[in-house]
């Protein structure tokens, strides 16, 4: 029988075993540690409403590739944006990773603010608490040392405007801290109208012995209606470089805030530390609301217009005097009203009384604003063309627009005095008779007069006349040949008025053949009448007689009417339905039914009594004055 002895265990084996355990239940209890390392902090814990805070959330270990859930921020706050940054170190062949997210906050609302812990893969952050004060007014900001504040103002401050009257809002934005970007949001008042004045300015001061740029703002605002105006606050958005991430090699960078303000606001030493590429801090800050009280119209204002401004005059065209006046011809004057305090659409029509043996065409108002940066000026121009319809003496009467003196609180009157004019007779448009022609030679045959013979009688042979005659007829028949040739140059090259000079020499009266500028009227004109189109068919026309008569062209529809042989009649139909009121229809067949032959003169005769021209045509005069 055999017995088997029990073996011994190697002392080593037996040494190692409880240094395996110890390893393997230390690995258990520090699981935890190794398989990440979250932690969270804010920048500030303490900020005013409009301010925002970063959030700061570091993870290392397993986790640190994880991304947190950001929703439970939601509730209290508005998230900006994030921005990620991380770090790889390796000591000893060891690898270790860590990973930074920043998450730019804006809180919703004032008090004291919980930031709930946040979930990062299988590990949470730790709660915060925030405390979001209310921002302090403007002076308050100053006293307390802010690096960063607005200030209001309003113009006229102790005084209630009227309605419709201007006043100046001024916003100045303090800083004393390295701005990358910003921009204003301007206030929006309900019932009011806001307009902002010029460019930004800039400039340097002391606050509570802080030294502070300044960039000021101007605006006009023009309330609607009368009763208590609310003016909300003016707000700054912009980024401020957080002094940890300056630099200290003092070199510029062309900054957000300089492209934005159309200039550098920060060109000294103390901005020179702006770093490229860094976004920077985002701020918020707001101005203080504002409450203006509106008056009403005042009741003994008798002005047609309620024109409440610091100035308004008129000017007119003719301060030197109104020009010559002629019957049927048009004089043009244009009259300018210049206010400051109201806005152009503010200003009126001008508004010109019925003149007898006048007829008036005012044309619409050219409006525009302008500024000096302190406040709007308002501008408006109105031309009118007066046409004498009978000579004799007439009075153009004065012009008054009322207006409300918001410096004194008086109606004022700018006023444009009264004009004595006289109108003289109208050039006289018809035709000149042509000089009569010479008599022809009489041609005799000798073989028919009784039998007498040529020297008998005195009368020449047919073959001495002839050869009498020959040396002009061969000098006429050569300036011909050199007209015409000179005439199919002419017209080669595109002189209508040279054409009409060559044709009136050959023919000895003025060329009524169709130039190609007057052949594109008359085209003009046939469609114009044949789509009953009144103004069309009256340009077409007057440009077709300038055409054929380039020389002494008629003026108005009422001169074209008394230099035709046909179509007075028609033309004057024409601009009746122009001018006068009742025949605004106007059928153009009859027109064209007379004229498509051509414009032809009347046998010349005398002149009639007078000068009773009709109207311009206002269009067609006023390209042609």
């Amino acid at each position: 029988m055999m017995i088997t002895q029990p073996t011994e265990m190697n002392p080593r084996i037996t040494t190692g075993i409880p240094r395996l355990l110890i390893a393997v239940l230390v690995l258990l209890m520090t699981s935890q540690s190794v398989w990440a390392d979250v932690g969270a902090r804010l920048d500030r814990d303490r900020i005013y409403a409009g301010d925002t805070v970063t959030l700061t959330i570091e993870v290392e270990g397993r986790d640190s590739g994880s991304k947190p859930d950001l929703s439970a921020l939601n509730a209290d706050f508005t998230i900006l944006g994030t921005g990620t940054s991380q770090q790889i170190r390796i000591i000893n062949g060891e690898r270790s990773e860590k990973r930074e997210l920043r998450v730019e906050l804006d809180p919703k609302h004032s008090g004291t603010l919980t930031i709930p812990p946040l979930t990062v893969g299988n590990s949470s952050t730790p709660a915060l608490t925030l405390e979001v004060r209310e921002q302090p007014a403007a002076d308050d900001a100053a006293a307390a040392g802010q690096p960063v504040f607005l200030q209001t103002e309003m113009e006229p401050a102790e005084t209630s405007p009227y309605v419709q009257q201007q006043v100046l809002l001024t916003t100045r934005l303090y800083y004393r801290v390295p701005l990358v970007e910003g921009s204003f949001d301007a206030p929006q008042p309900e019932n009011a109208v806001i307009e902002r004045l010029g460019e930004d300015s800039q400039y340097q001061t002391t606050v509570n012995d802080q030294h502070y740029q300044v960039i000021e703002r101007h605006y006009a605002l023009f309330p609607q209606q009368s009763g208590t105006l609310s003016i909300p606050p003016v707000t700054f958005t912009g980024r401020v470089i957080s002094p940890s991430s300056r630099r200290t090699s003092g070199s510029r960078v062309n900054t957000m805030m300089e492209r934005f303000f159309g200039g550098n606001p920060f060109d000294d030493s103390f901005f020179s530390s702006t770093p490229f590429g860094d976004p920077g801090k985002r701020i918020r800050v707001r101005s203080q609301p504002l409450t203006l009280e509106v008056q009403t119209r005042p009741d003994g204002y008798s002005g047609r217009h309620w024109l409440p401004g610091e100035q308004l005059t008129l000017r007119d065209s003719w301060m030197q005097g109104p020009p010559e006046f002629r019957v049927g011809e048009p004089v043009t004057r244009t009259i300018r009203i210049e206010a400051r305090g109201l806005e152009a659409a503010q200003l009126p029509v001008i508004e010109v009384s019925k003149i007898p043996g006048m007829r008036l065409y005012p044309e619409p108002p050219v409006r525009q604003n302008r500024t000096d940066g302190s406040g709007v000026f308002g501008y408006s121009e109105q031309s009118i063309a007066y046409v004498p319809s009978q000579p004799g003496k007439l009075t153009l009467p004065e012009i008054r627009i009322d207006w409300w003196d918001t410096a004194s609180s008086q109606q004022q009157t700018a006023v444009l005095p009264a004009w004595e004019i006289n109108v003289l007779p109208g050039d006289g448009s018809t035709a000149t008779a042509p000089p009569p022609a010479p008599a022809e030679p009489v041609w005799q045959d000798p073989g028919t007069d009784n039998g007498a013979a040529a020297p008998e009688t005195g009368t020449p042979s047919r073959q001495t006349r002839l050869e009498t005659w020959w040396p002009w007829i061969a000098v006429g028949g050569s300036a011909l040949l050199i007209l015409a040739l000179l005439l199919i140059w002419l017209l080669r090259r595109g002189h209508p008025g040279q054409i009409a000079a060559v044709g009136q020499a050959v023919t000895g009266k003025p060329n009524t053949a169709r130039t190609p500028r007057g052949g594109e009227a008359r085209q003009a004109l046939e469609r114009a009448c044949e789509l009953n189109d009144a103004q069309a068919a009256a340009r077409s026309l007057l440009e077709w007689a300038a055409a054929i008569w380039p020389e002494a062209p008629p003026r108005s529809l009422g001169a074209l009417g008394q230099r035709l042989a046909t179509g007075t009649a028609e033309v004057h139909a024409l601009e009746q339905a122009l001018y006068a009121p009742g025949h605004e229809t106007w059928q153009g067949q009859s027109l064209w039914e007379a004229l498509q032959t051509g414009l032809r003169e009347p046998v010349p005769g005398p002149s009639p009594a007078g000068d009773g021209l009709l109207p311009l045509y206002p269009r067609w005069e006023h390209k042609s004055l």
